[in-house]
């Protein structure tokens, strides 16, 4: 399958202004589905929202003039992004039903912690003992997070770092991917793959192969029967339809164009609208233990993004003293 469309590559900072944007769609599509978490199976939200999305990608390729390759180069990896994707913002809203957004959000933010460790393990970026020391910090912030004075629904709080370390793993794959496949076609794989899965769920769901009967607000969110959407909530789908797609290439493009640990710390952003918003919806307000665990957190991803600007400034100006001892190198041999 072929597309038309043309996009130019962006440099560092675009990337993070591509992230921050698309984030912040994400953290409007929160309140939304927050709201269809009373009334809705996760699933179903899912499903006719990745119906929506693929419909405007449908009408956006036909529209545009240059041709891209929508087939994956390695369908593999693109299933497994996929699948992960799914996890991740499933696990993310089944958290968002139980708890304050806020909260979901301070835990999930354990996730630009997780990238920067997963880039040097996985991708072999260099990440030096600061920023090793960085992320154990972050890691300290969470555990204030989490204190006894906190009020926390284990079971919540279970989905929202399984959201948190599945999508760090997808941003890993989508660096492997950006290689080899166009942001497009990964933001579009990752919306079909969403809606077929959470129909093929819906489907074994249906029939009993898998049963959840549980007053739990996460586990009634996801185990809840189809219902019919009132012409509003329809409206609202059709929103979050409109955000998957523009966010999911958001995303993409951005992790694609950028080291993981470069853009990572900017997810920070999301913490920021889930306070705000948390606040002028549901009234939430974060406890202290919360705020101070979010302000570690959020000082420890500046840190790691503070030194990969320092670490890149070094690599840049060491690379015309490199060039001109090998050129007195080349000097000295020709006049021996």
């Amino acid at each position: 399958m072929r597309a038309k469309i043309a996009i130019s590559t962006p440099d560092a900072a675009s990337a993070a202004i591509i992230l921050v944007f698309g984030l912040f769609l994400f953290s409007i599509q929160d309140i939304i589905i927050k709201h269809f978490s009373s009334s809705y199976s996760v699933l179903q939200v899912v499903f006719i929202r990745g119906l929506i999305a693929l419909g405007l990608f449908a009408i956006f390729f036909k529209i545009t003039s240059q041709k891209i390759n929508l087939r994956s180069r390695r369908p593999g990896l693109m299933l497994a992004r996929g699948l992960l994707g799914f996890s991740s913002y499933t696990s993310y809203y089944l958290a968002v039903a139980a708890m304050p957004l806020a909260e979901v959000v301070a835990i999930a933010f354990t996730m630009p912690l997780i990238v920067t460790a997963m880039s040097a393990l996985l991708l072999r970026e260099k990440v030096g003992v600061r920023r090793w020391s960085a992320v154990v910090i972050g890691l300290l912030g969470v555990l204030i997070i989490l204190s006894p004075s906190g009020e926390f629904n284990s079971l919540a709080v279970v989905f929202a770092f399984v959201a948190a370390f599945t999508y760090a793993s997808q941003a890993i794959l989508t660096r492997f991917l950006g290689d080899h496949d166009h942001p497009l076609a990964i933001a579009y794989h990752s919306i079909l793959i969403f809606t077929l899965t959470s129909g093929l769920v819906s489907l074994l769901l249906l029939s009993g192969l898998i049963s959840i009967a549980s007053t739990h607000p996460s586990l009634a969110f996801f185990g809840r029967a189809w219902n019919l959407p009132t012409d509003i909530d329809m409206f609202l789908l059709l929103v979050i339809g409109f955000i998957a797609a523009v966010g999911f290439y958001c995303l993409s493009k951005a992790y694609c164009s950028s080291e993981a640990s470069a853009i990572a710390p900017f997810e920070f952003t999301y913490i920021l609208w889930a306070v705000v918003f948390g606040f002028l919806f549901w009234n939430e307000v974060p406890g202290p233990t919360t705020i101070l665990g979010v302000l570690v957190l959020i000082s420890s991803s500046l840190y790691i993004w503070y030194r990969e600007r320092q670490v890149r400034r070094g690599e840049t100006a060491l690379v015309p003293v490199q060039a001109a001892e090998m050129a007195q190198q080349d000097s000295y041999q020709l006049h021996r």
